[in-house]
């Protein structure tokens, strides 16, 4: 008899007696134990599936609680993709004289060398719009998973897909008999995007994955090993891009450094590149079309080719890719379509100080003032080399701003790639907060939605950020951590050699200043002792 339990799989039936293999969730195995309904004094082989996370969660004392039913005679097997130390050591406790099958080893790369790793800058109001782009161009017709942090941004997310590519949502809030239905439609090809929490990143048999995307970032580099681990199986080759914030670059950076991979940074597709692989999809799609269907439509094509030419099939392939009306420009920023991103590049030889939201502002306002008008966010470029800003504007005014004659020193020109931006707040992720013996505790969805998105500043358009945390206007305001500072008194007194009161106006104040009559501490002028001699 085999006892096989796993974080993932949830028995529907109670095992009848004589069966030789038992699978199932610690809690589930401790409720037929208790109930009679499964006797262990004969298990000859126990497998531990997802060791790290059975152990992570909160698992180890059930896992105790059966390993005491079980005979001493027998053999145990403890499986997991990662293998922290600390898991290491529980080993030892559960083992005796373990055998170690590492296909890992002592390499510092901890993926499989078939995965193709990039990562994406995006704002958090971008990555919604640019996801099937991303779909598009790198899975190119194959199955991709999604991962997301929360059960609510599967939903969306899926949703927010349906329209233009079929997608179905996986998390922990589905019933079982709609997690196989979905699981079986994914495998079979009946929809090619699968949108998932990190349920579906341990202990699912989904052979073929072409992308995995990190729709937002995992909670530790364990994490993001499993979810990437989805594609690249078997020796194929796959793609895994990781989407960040620019407050988020540090931990792309910490998961180089600890899963010992290197991503390559790069800018969202363009959309001559989205154009061509619809194209190639399509082309792809009709090769799959029954020769007897072909038949019946043949007639109409040689009309049509007679009538128009080439352009008959160029319109078919173009209705087909979702392009009936020509495609607009897009912003690189928030990837909207109909806006254009361009970058205000400053010599600073030309002028004093440095470049800023304001500065840019009025720099358009003299040059082209409908500019100023329109102007969307503003990021400042993080080269430190170069004085220089990304803005964007619609597209007419763009392309007037563009004709219009620039002072000496500074130039705006139209962008095809989005530089790296100034890193302005902490990190809005969770990588790293806490350690893997910790994730039953992790911060509630609603905790992980409160976080501070990245700062950006905007003329004539809102910020994404919601919670409070410098706003315009918002002269005076405490905010939680005391980054504004309430504004003052007018009324407060400065003298020669005195310093500005922190306190409000008020009478019966200790006066810190010095006297302007007699030079001392402690009063004023108008109180002062020896006015009367003077």
């Amino acid at each position: 008899m085999c006892l096989w339990w796993s974080f993932l799989h949830y028995p529907t039936k109670c095992p009848f007696p004589g069966v030789d293999v038992v699978v199932g969730t610690p809690g589930r195995i401790i409720d037929l134990i208790n109930g009679n309904s499964l006797k262990l004094g004969e298990v000859e082989f126990l497998v531990l599936d997802e060791a790290d996370q059975m152990l992570a969660v909160g698992f180890e004392e059930d896992v105790e609680v059966i390993l005491e039913k079980l005979p001493p005679q027998r053999q145990s097997m403890l499986f997991s993709a990662t293998m922290p130390g600390w898991v290491k050591k529980l080993s030892r406790k559960h083992l005796n004289n373990p055998l170690t099958i590492d296909l890992v080893g002592e390499r510092d790369e901890k993926l499989a060398e078939g995965i193709k790793l990039y990562a994406i800058s995006a704002t958090p109001t971008s990555k919604r719009t640019i996801l099937s782009d991303l779909i598009t161009v790198y899975a190119k017709g194959g199955k991709t998973i999604v991962f997301t942090q929360t059960k609510r941004d599967a939903d969306e997310v899926s949703l927010s897909l349906t329209s233009i590519i079929a997608s179905e949502a996986l998390h922990g809030d589905i019933s079982q008999h709609q997690r196989e239905r979905t699981l079986n439609g994914f495998r079979q090809g009946k929809f090619t995007v699968l949108v998932a929490t990190d349920v579906a990143s341990r202990g699912l048999d989904i052979p073929n994955v072409d992308l995995v995307i990190h729709y937002e970032l995992p909670n530790d580099s364990e994490t993001f090993v499993h979810r990437s681990g989805r594609t690249g199986r078997a020796g194929k080759e796959g793609t895994a891009i990781l989407m960040y914030t620019s407050s988020q670059r540090r931990t792309v950076r910490s998961i180089e450094r600890d899963v010992g991979c290197t991503f390559e940074f790069t800018s969202p597709p363009a959309m001559q590149d989205v154009l061509e692989s619809s194209a190639e999809q399509v082309v792809a799609t009709l090769k799959g079309v029954h020769p007897e269907s072909v038949g019946f439509f043949t007639p109409t094509a040689q009309k049509l080719i007679e009538e128009q030419g080439v352009n008959a099939l160029a319109a078919a392939l173009a209705h087909l890719s979702g392009f009936s009306q020509p495609p607009s420009s897009r912003s690189l920023i928030n990837h909207e379509q109909g806006w254009v991103t361009l970058q205000l590049t400053r010599d600073p030889s030309y002028s004093r100080g440095f470049l800023s939201a304001r500065s840019v502002t009025g720099f358009l306002s003299d040059v082209y003032s409908p500019a100023a008008d329109e102007l969307g966010k503003i990021y400042l470029v993080a080269d430190e080399r170069v004085q220089a800003a990304v803005f964007d504007l619609p597209e007419e005014i763009a392309k007037e701003l563009l004709k219009q004659q620039t002072p000496p020193g500074n130039t705006i020109t139209r962008i095809s790639k989005l530089p790296a931006l100034q890193d302005d707040g902490p990190s809005s992720d969770f990588y790293g907060r806490f350690s893997s013996r910790d994730r039953s505790r992790r911060p509630s969805p609603r905790d992980r939605r409160g976080s501070r998105p990245s700062r950006s500043w905007g003329s004539g358009r809102d910020s994404d950020d919601d919670d409070g945390f410098f706003k315009r206007g918002a002269r005076g305001s405490r905010t939680e951590n005391n980054w504004s500072r309430p504004s003052r008194n007018n009324d407060n007194d400065w003298l020669i050699g005195g310093r500005q009161s922190s306190r409000s106006s008020s009478r019966d104040r200790t006066f810190g200043g010095s006297c302007f009559v007699c030079g001392r501490t402690g009063h004023r002028a108008s109180e002062c002792p020896s006015k009367q001699d003077y």
